[in-house]
């Protein structure tokens, strides 16, 4: 491999590094949920490991009495340090708790962790003369893997490769940013700063060590609970498709579930459709033939449905009952509902041009405006979404009314009349609906 491809290969890597690819809105709802809980634990993180520390250097520093200025600044500049990093924790948990500035709290709270640690030890460096070199042997430069702790506790990559480089980049500057010093002006220099090796100053990294571990197990308890959740959403949207249509599951929130398990009565546009004489078809093909043959106008049923936005309630053998309005109602279902019953036949025409059916395939297509009962019924062993009222009769009547009339798609003057298109369609003479009381007067397309 050259080093060009090799260059090629690590920055299409660093580009794939993103939290999610092309997610659905549940999925987003859920990582947002999950990132709204992370800012709320890093910040209690944050709170915790500073009152930690802060306590252990109080307490580790109380029975001491410094006589060396530089180690009393030293000492007030870690305490400072401690206090701000408690608060910004603070500040970010309160911030997540409110639903505020949820996407930039990441960053904002890892650079200002960065600033304060790196801050710290730039001021031993160049406000208090220390070596830069020496930076290692400060108790605060333990921070720094409890900082990249509580960058992790947000699972996103990018995020923790951008942390990663600020301390790598921080680091490196005052680390190699000065003079470099003999090996005797280094052991002066260590011999002067023995303290830093007390049994004070070790308790303190100790305690470091201990916090660090709290919050990597904050991280992976939410780790846990992310991969908990998901697999909940996960066993539901499941079960959701076992009897809801499947162009519902993956887009119902807890609460329109919830509401479809009460049921509600809405307006919605239905179209049933049906294959004329479809015992032909089962007398004269195999079994396996008539499998493909089913399968294949459902497939077609499908595709039309999905083209306007269509919900496929149920199959019947060689029928189907497809939704306009579910679960919610929206501007243009009934013109949605013409357009789908017109897209059908198209498709049906081109299959009996494809593959030559003797006879060929002929629709009933019925359409209907008006309100049903959706929701879903049963117990917890059996349950079924489904709608029923006046409505979905009298669409099943107008679908077997396509026989007496000789026209495959039929709707009612309610349907045309909501969708607004009382030009392209003509009224038909037709026998009453039988089981309809009321009279109702069917059209089909013009022309």
């Amino acid at each position: 491999m050259t080093p060009r491809s090799r260059i090629r290969a690590t920055l299409g890597l660093l580009d794939n590094l993103r939290t999610t690819p092309v997610l659905s809105d549940a999925t987003h709802r859920l990582i947002r949920e999950a990132d709204t809980g992370a800012l709320q634990r890093a910040g209690v993180a944050r709170i915790i490991t500073g009152g930690l520390l802060l306590l252990a250097v109080v307490v580790a520093t109380a029975s001491i009495d410094f006589t060396n200025p530089m180690a009393v600044k030293q000492i007030w500049a870690a305490e400072l340090t401690l206090a701000l990093f408690g608060m910004v924790g603070w500040v970010g948990a309160w911030l997540a708790s409110k639903r505020i500035a949820i996407q930039s709290l990441p960053i904002i709270t890892a650079l200002l962790d960065a600033f304060l640690v790196l801050g710290n030890l730039g001021y031993s460096h160049w406000g208090l003369g220390v070596p830069g070199g020496f930076y290692s042997v400060f108790p605060v430069a333990w921070v720094v893997p409890i900082t990249m702790a509580a960058a992790a506790i947000h699972y996103q990559p990018r995020l923790q490769v951008f942390v990663a480089a600020v301390y790598v980049v921080g680091l490196s500057l005052l680390a190699f940013g000065g003079d470099m010093l003999s090996l005797e002006e280094r052991q002066q220099d260590l011999s002067a700063m023995g303290g830093l090796f007390s049994a004070q100053a070790n308790m303190i990294r100790i305690v470091m060590v201990f916090a660090a571990g709290l919050i990597l197990i904050l991280v992976a308890r939410q780790g846990r609970l992310m991969l908990e959740r998901a697999v909940r959403e996960t066993t539901l949207r499941v079960t959701l498709t076992r009897y809801l249509p499947r162009e519902l599951a993956p887009i119902l929130t807890d609460q329109a579930f919830a509401s479809l398990r009460q049921g509600r009565r809405i307006p919605v546009s239905l179209l049933f459709v049906d294959i004329r004489a479809s015992t032909t078809f089962g007398e004269t093909m195999e079994p396996a033939q008539l499998a493909v043959f089913i399968t294949s106008f459902r497939r077609r049923v499908l595709r039309a449905a999905s083209r306007h936005g269509g919900v496929i309630d149920k199959f019947t053998g060689d029928g189907a009952l497809i939704l306009f309005g579910v679960p919610a109602a929206q501007e243009g279902d009934a013109r949605r509902a013409l357009a789908c019953g017109q897209t059908l036949l198209t498709l049906i025409e081109r299959w009996n041009a494809k593959r030559g059916f003797n006879p060929p395939v002929r629709l009933g297509i019925g359409v209907h405006t008006g309100d049903v009962f959706c929701g879903v019924v049963g117990d917890e062993s059996r349950l079924e979404f489904t709608v029923v009222g006046e409505t979905v009769n009298i669409a099943s009547r107008i679908e077997q009314a396509t026989k007496a009339a000789g026209c495959e798609l039929l709707a009612s003057q309610e349907t045309v009349m909501a969708a607004g298109e009382e030009e392209l369609w003509s009224e038909v003479e037709c026998e009453p609906l039988p089981g309809v009381t009321r009279k109702m007067v069917l059209m089909k397309p013009a022309g």
